[in-house]
């Protein structure tokens, strides 16, 4: 190939790049919108962030364009309280029309299949949402009935996101879109700690790990489904396999050997003819105060009848630890090693917080999930 026409081909190359501005467009009408501002805002993971507007006129024509996301991406148009939401893929060219008082339910959109399906499913939430308002104003059914007529209407309308929207088509951003509707500010899907949830999580984010693998939403969907597998993992019963012997008790519990605050080791196995609460913890967890507080009254209560309760705390400060538990009248020790200590791994635990129960004879009877109530429990233990 000669100079020229490699050039001549570069040139048209770099033209058609130029050209290729990747910009999506919305546009079209909002009727009885006079003088009021439209906005354009991006949904993003890190919450509204604000993109464009435009004062409407009394005709209230408008029109945006905006550079295309990597992958798909959520947007809205909004005056006040009035809602559109968006779904944009590429560089979709989105028409709407709408009249302002009724924009955000009775709209015409147009140049997306997902968008559509967006009007879909914020139609049908608008609707159970003034359902479920008109349950609740009715004095003519007692407060259980209505609790079970509000559960029935949302287990119904869960399974129609699950059927019509989610396994239709997880790779779909209307699926992605789904697994976050919500009624009256909580979510319809738990994807902490309900399996069953979790697996439709799991569902869209293996569907869009193959279609969108470098998308920030994916590896979102990804990191949830993920914790929500770890804390609906099973756990096994403690296994003593693999451990030395010096490390097993006499009475067969795992021994622990750290120091306390003033730096004197402070043998679990120490602890004889008691009822014991053994805790891994870290006091910077936001949750922390209230449990403490819980603990204390636990403490106050039945630690002249043989309770005792021996923490670990694996917080990253040591200093912060040390404060925390000045004032705690039980038995605090500290790992160093934080999360990557071996008693972590040799209790088996998989989250913080956890506690286990440790009968008089130093036997390990049970794990935090299996206890119904701790206090009954302890109180049982000690045989009250």
């Amino acid at each position: 190939m000669n100079k020229t026409l490699s050039g001549i081909l570069c040139a048209i190359i770099l033209l058609c790049a130029c050209n290729d501005s990747r910009e999506f467009e919305v546009s079209g009408q909002i009727t009885s919108a006079d003088d009021e501002t439209l906005l354009l805002e991006a949904m993003t993971l890190n919450g509204i962030k604000a993109i464009d507007s435009v004062k409407l006129d009394s005709e209230g024509d408008f029109h945006f364009e905006v550079g295309s996301p990597a992958g798909p991406e959520f947007y809205r148009l909004r005056i006040k309280e009035q809602i559109i939401n968006i779904s944009i893929d590429s560089i979709e060219q989105i028409k709407v029309t709408a009249d302002l008082p009724t924009m955000g339910l009775d709209y015409t959109i147009t140049g997306s299949h997902n968008c559509e399906r967006l009007k879909e499913l914020a139609t049908k939430q608008i609707h159970l949402e003034e359902s479920i308002k008109s349950i609740l104003r009715n004095k003519n059914i007692t407060t259980e009935e209505q609790s079970r007529i509000v559960n029935e209407k949302i287990v119904q309308y869960k399974n129609e996101l699950k059927k019509d929207y989610i396994l239709e088509d997880p790779a779909a951003p209307y699926a992605y879109f789904a697994l976050f509707q919500s009624i009256g500010g909580q979510l319809l899907f738990n994807p902490i700690d309900n399996r069953e949830d979790i697996r439709y999580f799991g569902a869209v984010a293996t569907a869009w790990e193959a279609h969108y693998p470098h998308c920030l939403r994916t590896e979102n969907l990804r990191n949830i489904a993920l914790q929500g597998m770890r804390n609906t993992k099973p756990r096994a019963p403690l296994s003593f396999e693999g451990l030395k012997e010096t490390q097993i008790s006499t009475t067969g519990i795992i021994d622990i050997n750290l120091s306390d605050r003033f730096g004197q080791i402070r043998n679990l196995s120490d602890i004889k003819g008691k009822v014991i609460l053994l805790d891994f913890t870290a006091y910077s967890l936001s949750e922390s105060g209230d449990r403490i507080m819980q603990m204390r009254e636990l403490y106050k209560k039945y630690q002249k009848s043989g309770f005792e309760i021996y923490q670990v705390s694996i917080d990253p400060n040591e200093h912060y630890w040390k404060t925390a538990c000045e004032q705690l009248p039980w038995v605090c020790v500290y790992d160093p090693n934080g999360e990557e200590s071996g008693y972590i791994r040799s209790y088996q635990i998989y989250r913080i917080p956890s506690y286990f129960l440790i009968n008089k004879n130093g036997d390990l009877v049970a794990r935090d999930e299996q206890v119904e109530n701790l206090e009954e429990s302890i109180k049982q233990l000690l045989g009250k």
